[in-house]
């Protein structure tokens, strides 16, 4: 069975720090190829200013569908795209756009993802204390589209609460319900 796992990075979280690192090597052990999309001369201004959000958005709905335009995802009986924050609005985007039948794994997905957000496996990972969304927002987000998700306690735009251990523990439990979702 041919498999393919996309993964859509954020704006300053790259496919090497640990959700997208560990979710990686979690898919590379499935055995499904990999492919990571990058994004250049992105501003992290961006998430501060709405219209210099729009453009990022187009310049990364533009360089993911350059980036996957030699790859024919319809050869694949199982597609999986692992995103994060920006990243998850333009898996969501590319995949609506394009009829992808992708199982979705959101990591601190934008409000603006949802806009896109179809059918199939989703799961969605955010934190409470994210000063990049408005939480109850995302949430009923989550609950109308009928998404499962997960809030992490303290968890900030990068999931993370400041507390190493608990950090660890968290990336731990992220990952393993990440898998069952898409495993079991």
């Amino acid at each position: 069975m041919k498999r393919i796992a996309v993964f859509f990075p954020g704006i300053g979280y790259t496919v090497d720090k640990p959700l997208l690192y560990y979710s990686k090597k979690m898919m590379r052990e499935r055995g499904y190829e990999i492919v990571d999309i990058g994004y250049k001369g992105i501003s992290k201004d961006c998430l501060r200013d709405k219209n210099l959000m729009a453009d990022t958005f187009n310049a990364v709905f533009d360089q993911t569908r350059e980036q996957l335009s030699d790859i024919d995802l319809g050869v694949y009986e199982d597609v999986v795209f692992i995103s994060k924050s920006v990243g998850t609005v333009a898996a969501a985007k590319y995949a609506s756009d394009h009829g992808v039948r992708a199982r979705h794994v959101f990591y601190t997905p934008l409000e603006q993802t949802f806009d896109y957000a179809g059918e199939g496996t989703k799961i969605v990972f955010f934190g409470d204390h994210d000063p990049w969304i408005v939480f109850d927002r995302i949430k009923e987000l989550c609950e109308s589209h009928d998404f499962r998700y997960t809030v992490i306690s303290d968890g900030n735009h990068s999931l993370e609460t400041g507390r190493t251990f608990d950090d660890a523990d968290n990336i731990g439990k992220i990952i393993r319900e990440t898998g069952d979702c898409l495993f079991d």
